[in-house]
């Protein structure tokens, strides 16, 4: 590849045939491309051998401990790394942007990324709370990850920027069963989570806008009726109505998803074992 923007990407896939090919393809302007994956029984291997990246494995236990993974044993050539979802995708706007800040020598250990959710063609700026930052371009010197719910944070004691250009995010590209599948592991990974101990919780006066969400979220994770709370804050305070059809019924999906961190919840502080239902709670 033409090494156009000094950044190596890296892809997280596992069974991503259906994306795999579109994501390589919106970076073919960076300098290298690696992909990572968890154990494929798809083509997604081949596909990306076909585009002629760096193929690596490691079996997966998080994205926070995926994403070290990849910093401590791929040989990037570059000290900037952008990550990617096989679902999403980067644009020219953005890539322009990650190659404004390489060339100004930026001091900062990351930045956050704004994500463009899209739901049968539409995106839904308000019902996917646009533009739900996460930090995907960073120094790999200055900031590591921690697995946390079913995402990660990042850690680093050098500034976070924000970038303005967003990623596209084809969320539902496998189809509905696909995401509530998907779901089900992220609730339970959520409540087990919310009843650590070990946990620390935020500012909800924080001026950071990710770090006030992430309050607000600890804050209500043991609160009951999150289904009825989630679709409210969702149609109201979000106004995903605005989003028309595609939008209400995103929310109804994220509600589901509460529903279903409620369920956990209520089995795990019973001392209940949600893989063997059958058994005396302790």
């Amino acid at each position: 590849m033409t090494s156009l923007v000094p950044v190596s990407v890296l892809i997280l896939t596992h069974n991503e045939e259906v994306n795999v090919s579109a994501c390589i393809d919106s970076v073919a302007g960076f300098g290298e491309v690696h992909v990572l994956d968890s154990g494929s029984t798809d083509r997604t291997i081949e596909l990306a051998i076909s585009r002629g990246v760096g193929v690596h494995f490691n079996p997966f236990r998080g994205f926070g401990t995926q994403r070290n993974w990849a910093i401590d044993h791929i040989p990037a050539k570059f000290p900037w790394h952008f990550h990617l979802d096989a679902d999403e995708r980067m644009t020219p706007a953005l890539a322009a942007e990650l190659a404004a800040i390489v060339a100004t020598g930026s001091d900062c250990g990351g930045y956050r990324v704004p994500s463009k959710l899209m739901f049968a063609g539409k995106w839904l700026r308000h019902a996917g709370q646009y533009p739900g930052y996460q930090v995907r371009f960073f120094h790999r010197d200055r900031l590591r990850f921690a697995d946390y719910g079913h995402g990660q944070r990042e850690e680093t004691t050098s500034p976070v920027g924000t970038l303005k250009a967003p990623l596209i995010h084809h969320g539902f590209s496998k189809g509905l069963d696909a995401w509530f599948i998907k779901h089900v592991g992220y609730a339970r990974r959520e409540a087990e989570q919310a009843l650590d101990p070990a946990r620390t919780g935020e500012r909800l006066l924080s001026r950071d806008p990710v770090e006030r969400r992430r309050a607000i979220k600890q804050a209500v994770a043991k609160l009951p009726g999150r289904y009825a709370l989630r679709l409210g804050y969702m149609l109201v305070a979000r106004r995903a109505v605005l989003d028309g059809w595609a939008g209400i019924t995103y929310a109804h999906m994220l509600a589901s998803y509460e529903g279903m961190i409620d369920v956990y919840l209520r089995l795990l502080a019973r001392g209940v074992n949600p893989d063997r239902l059958d058994a005396p709670s302790t």
